[in-house]
C-alpha cells in the first residue's frame, strides 16, 4: 500500500498551487469545518468548491459523510476528482472516509490545520467516523496521495487546542521515539519536533499500513483514552482528544508496571513527563466506572480480552498485550 507524500512548508498557498499544477488537478473539492473555513481557507488560493461541515467530534457521523457525498454527487464530482481535507483530525477522518467510498474511491490530500492533525491524525491513512458513541468504529484504511504540513496554521489555533494535541507528541515519543523525548526535554524548536514526530509516524505506517503489528504501538494511551472519550460523548460533555489520550497514558503506564512490563523508575519518569507536558490529571473513580462499558466494545479486543499497547521503557513498547477486563482496577 503506497504511503502518502509527506511535505513540510511555511507557505501553504504556494505549495498548494504547485501541488495542483504538478499533479494536473482540474476538478477538486475542499472539505472544511466552519472554523477552518473562516480562519484557514483564506490562506489557500480560491480555486475549488468548498464543502463545509460543523466543527467538533459531534459531527463525526455517517450523517455528515452522507451530506458530503450528496454534495459531491450534486456537483458532478468524477472518479478523477481530488478532495483536499483542510482541517483537524475530524475533517481528515471524515473527508478521507468519504473519499474512500465515493465511486469506490477517489484521491484525497490532507492539509492538517491543527497540531494533532500534523503529528498524528492526517498521517497513515486511517479514516472513519464514530458510531453510537464508539470512537472511530466505522472506517477504512485508505491512503491520501499527500499530507501537506504548514506551521502557518498553528497561528490560527487557540492555546488549549495546541496544549491538548501535545499529548500525541508525548505519546509517540514515549512509545517509539527516545530521541523525540530528548528533544521535548531540551525544548527544541517546535517545527523540528513536529517534523520528527510526523516522520516517525510515517515511517511506522510504511512498515505496517493496515495496523496489524508494529503500528499498534501508536495506540498507547488510546485504549483507555478512546473509552474515556466515548463516555464523555455519551453524557453530552465531550472532551478534547489529547486530554483523553493523556489520561489514558497515565493509567496505562501504571498498568504496565502492574503487569511487570515497566520498572517503577521508568514509570515515574514517564508519568512526570506526561503530567508536566499535558497538565492533565489521572482518572477519578467516577470516570473510570463510566468508561468501562465502552472499553468492552473496543474494536481491538480479542476473545474477551482488552488489548493494550504498553511502554516497556522510555521510547520503547510492546503491543498486543491482552488483559482480562476483570483485572483492570481503579
Amino acid at each position: 500500500m503506497k504511503q502518502a507524500e509527506l511535505g513540510f512548508t511555511f507557505d501553504i498557498s504556494h505549495t498548494f498551487a504547485s501541488y495542483c499544477e504538478a499533479n494536473e488537478i482540474n476538478q477538486a473539492f475542499i472539505i472544511t469545518d466552519e472554523n477552518t473555513r473562516k480562519f484557514c481557507l483564506p490562506l489557500l488560493p480560491q480555486r475549488f468548491p468548498v464543502i463545509t461541515i460543523p466543527p467538533g467530534e459531534v459531527s463525526k457521523t455517517l450523517a455528515t459523510v452522507e451530506t458530503i457525498l450528496g454534495e459531491l454527487l450534486e456537483k458532478n464530482a468524477g472518479r478523477h476528482a481530488v478532495i483536499f481535507n483542510l482541517g483537524g483530525g475530524v475533517v481528515t477522518d471524515i473527508g478521507g472516509f468519504a473519499a474512500s467510498i465515493y465511486k469506490r474511491g477517489i484521491r484525497y490530500v490532507n492539509i492538517p490545520t491543527t497540531l494533532l492533525g500534523m503529528v498524528d491524525a492526517a498521517i497513515g491513512g486511517k479514516t472513519g467516523v464514530d458510531f453510537q458513541f464508539y470512537k472511530n468504529y466505522l472506517g477504512t484504511f485508505y491512503q491520501p496521495d499527500a499530507v501537506l504540513v504548514s506551521l502557518q496554521f498553528l497561528d490560527t489555533l487557540p492555546e488549549e487546542e495546541k496544549e491538548s494535541a501535545w499529548a500525541e507528541v508525548v505519546k509517540t515519543a514515549l512509545i517509539a521515539g527516545k530521541e523525540v523525548v530528548r528533544m521535548i526535554k531540551s525544548e527544541e524548536p517546535l517545527p523540528k519536533i513536529i517534523a520528527s514526530v510526523a516522520s516517525l509516524k510515517q515511517e511506522i505506517c510504511e512498515k505496517d499500513p493496515r495496523d496489524e503489528d508494529i503500528r499498534q504501538l501508536l495506540n498507547f494511551g488510546h485504549t483507555i483514552g478512546h473509552a474515556y472519550e466515548s463516555y464523555r460523548l455519551s453524557i453530552g460533555d465531550p472532551v478534547m482528544h489529547g486530554t483523553a489520550v493523556a489520561k489514558g497514558m497515565l493509567y496505562e503506564t501504571i498498568l504496565a508496571v502492574r503487569l511487570g512490563l515497566l520498572s517503577d523508575a521508568e514509570a515515574d519518569r514517564m508519568l512526570n513527563l506526561i503530567t508536566d507536558q499535558t497538565h492533565v490529571s489521572g482518572l477519578n473513580e467516577e470516570e473510570f466506572r463510566g468508561l468501562m462499558p465502552f472499553l468492552a466494545g473496543d474494536k481491538k479486543n480479542r476473545q474477551g480480552f482488552i488489548v493494550f499497547s504498553l511502554p516497556t521503557a522510555i521510547g520503547q513498547g510492546a503491543y498486543g498485550i491482552k488483559v482480562p477486563q476483570a483485572d483492570l482496577k481503579f
